[in-house]
């Protein structure tokens, strides 16, 4: 399942980020890491998300989002 795929308030697991090398860089340095749990927060008109790591919040294109494999955790739903 990628990040695109996900509804608001779903909590998932980062796995394998599925991007070119620059954009997989980048989102590694700010904390986007295989393990690491986020939150869809909310999603954009054309199909980017808001999302929550940590106490920060990132916005997220579609395309981006379609490159980040994510797995739902069992109470994915807050």
């Amino acid at each position: 399942m990628t990040l695109h795929d996900c509804a608001p308030g779903v909590r998932v697991r980062l796995g394998r980020l599925c991007l070119p090398g620059p954009d997989r860089l980048r989102l590694s340095e700010l904390g986007f890491l295989p393990g690491h749990e986020i939150r869809v927060v909310g999603r954009g008109a054309a199909g980017g998300l808001v999302v929550a790591l940590g106490d920060a919040r990132y916005a997220v294109d579609a395309d981006t989002a379609r490159g980040i494999r994510v797995t739902a955790l069992a109470d994915s739903r807050v």
